[in-house]
């Protein structure tokens, strides 16, 4: 058994390696071939692999930034998943808080090679397999074994648990009204999206840093001039999960609605932020967060979230 899995890596290993050289350039054309009018947005581009920024395989672990990204918000709004933060609580909100001037009870840290993939940035994120290569990979919780051992990751490391739990959470059943999918690859992603908002005069949005100039710095801020203004009445979201290639969970929720959110801290600092305001909260788990940070109960109002480094695919 053992065998097998060691040629069954061998044989992931070698398409993988292949696909350093030309694999940003298939999921380039892929991109242009369906939004053939649409830049690639700079979030997106910064996921491409290259030599460089591929994961390492064979006697060196996979460089990944396990514990560097935004994680999920709670993606199945149970604060019980794994890849929910306590730390991400303040970004909750309630609907009635996007009117110019308000005070979010935000805090907000955000790198702007990390968000907008500028330039002159180092990243050591995952970053997409070619459609064909991630699909030589079955993505599923009985491959866990031969998954960890393509990409060095040792069976009882909290890299191993991380991984087992993005895929018992893909794996798991939508809620209603929910309808999921987790993307391996940039190619599956732009199928999923186009099939649920039905056309292809769409492009993906992400909360991005005006002041590309500064550094990492925690601020608190207020809604600018316009307040939150309501992007579409569709939208499908989709979150960076954690995995040792870039893997999204996607989903799209009845009653969710996309906001583009002008902040400003005292300093002058500015962020451009994508918000959701989920307008049908009555399935959420009552022990969710929001509902305690904002003292409301299922299904009585809109609760609003940021999103950071997730991307929000809307119509044009």
């Amino acid at each position: 058994m053992d065998n097998m899995i060691y040629y069954f890596s061998l044989s992931i290993l070698f398409l993988l390696v292949g696909a350093r050289n030309d694999g940003a350039f298939t999921i380039s054309s892929y991109w242009n071939e369906v939004f053939p009018r649409t830049p690639m947005p700079h979030a997106i581009r910064a996921l491409l692999p290259s030599f460089s920024m591929m994961p390492r395989y064979g006697g060196t672990p996979c460089r990944c930034a396990w514990g560097g990204r935004w994680g999920v918000l709670g993606h199945n709004h149970d604060q019980s998943k794994r890849n929910w933060s306590p730390n991400l609580a303040p970004l909750y909100f309630l609907r009635d808080d996007l009117h110019p001037g308000s005070k979010m009870n935000v805090t907000i840290m955000i790198s702007p090679t990390m968000v907008d993939g500028s330039k002159g940035g180092i990243s050591i994120e995952p970053t997409f397999l070619p459609r064909q290569q991630a699909q030589a990979i079955p993505f599923s919780t009985s491959n866990l074994t031969t998954i960890l051992k393509t990409f060095s990751i040792q069976p009882h490391s909290e890299y191993a648990s991380f991984t087992r739990q993005t895929l018992q959470d893909c794996e798991g059943p939508a809620l209603k009204g929910e309808v999921k999918y987790c993307a391996t690859s940039l190619e599956s992603m732009i199928d999923f999206v186009v099939a649920e908002l039905g056309s292809r005069e769409i492009h993906a949005v992400v909360t991005s840093v005006v002041n590309k100039e500064e550094k990492v710095k925690a601020r608190t801020y207020r809604v600018g001039d316009g307040g939150g203004k309501v992007m579409s009445s569709k939208v499908v979201t989709c979150h960076d999960v954690t995995f040792p290639y870039a893997v999204f969970y996607c989903h799209n929720f009845q009653g969710t609605r996309p906001y583009m959110v002008p902040l400003i801290a005292d300093d002058g600092s500015r962020v451009n932020a994508i918000a959701l305001c989920h307008f049908d909260t009555s399935n959420w788990n009552p022990g969710h967060a929001s509902f305690r940070l904002l003292g409301v109960k299922p299904g009585t109002v809109p609760i609003c979230h940021f999103i950071l480094k997730d991307l929000a695919w809307v119509p044009n």
